[in-house]
């Protein structure tokens, strides 16, 4: 049996499209999506209809809360012009959904799923402090759990007690040791921050014990131009080609 993750959608219709084909074509069993379904980008109504037409199971992330509501934090205009943006253009049943989306979700007693971490829902796993404080939590408040997959941060991590990975520029197999407890980034669909602008996604295999990670090719151009059609921060079209 076999399971894609995915995560930080960020409202990037052309990406979602070619990520969710992508795991279809793979036969994967069943679809998780670890928050940020909106933002930034210009399709939030899109995208949102494409998880439930999929079936895909979802979390919330903090930019979901901020179109719901939830978070009524102080935020850059450039955000803040997204979120006014995405409320209007979302209808009653999509907004909903989105409030209705937990914090976390577990999985066969064994996968855990969280935006920010296992310690906090808004916390980024961006330093090896925080990747150890987040991996000693696990292993004292959640000993059952084998893998944490968690978003937030934008950037394709595998973390254990032994070893940081983040060379995932490219197609890439690991074999996970079961004596591990794993933290593992998918990396961004619709807003890539490691230097590489295409999307990514992963695939756990559950028999094999391991892990394989996509970077997948999308109409950069056309979500770009929808960015700035719709009147967005145009910095927000440029760092797509970028990967930033």
């Amino acid at each position: 049996m076999k399971f894609g993750v995915l995560g930080d959608i960020h409202s990037n219709l052309e990406a979602l499209t070619v990520v969710l084909k992508h795991l279809e074509k793979e036969k994967v069993d069943k679809i998780f999506c670890l928050g940020d379904i909106v933002g930034y980008n210009a399709n939030p109504s899109e995208c949102v209809d494409m998880l439930i037409e999929k079936d895909v199971v979802c979390i919330s992330g903090n930019h979901d809360r901020f179109v719901s509501g939830e978070i009524d934090a102080v935020i850059r205009p450039e955000t803040k012009h997204v979120i006014e943006h995405t409320r209007k253009v979302l209808r009653k049943d999509q907004l909903d959904f989105i409030s209705d989306l937990s914090d976390e979700r577990y999985w066969q007693d064994i996968f855990l799923f969280v935006h920010g971490s296992p310690r906090h829902k808004d916390e980024y796993i961006n330093s090896l402090q925080a990747a150890r404080n987040s991996l000693n939590a696990l292993r004292k408040e959640r000993p059952f759990v084998s893998i944490c997959f968690y978003g937030h941060t934008h950037l394709p991590y595998v973390i254990s007690s032994k070893s940081i990975d983040t060379d995932f520029h490219q197609e890439r197999t690991l074999a996970l040791d079961k004596r591990f407890t794993y933290l593992v980034n998918p990396g961004s669909v619709g807003q890539p921050r490691d230097q590489c602008s295409l999307s990514s996604c992963i695939i756990f295999d559950i028999d094999k014990h391991e892990l394989k990670y996509y970077r997948l090719k999308y109409d950069i151009s056309s979500t770009q131009q929808k960015i700035k059609s719709i009147g967005f921060d145009p910095k927000l079209a440029e760092r797509l080609a970028k990967g930033r």
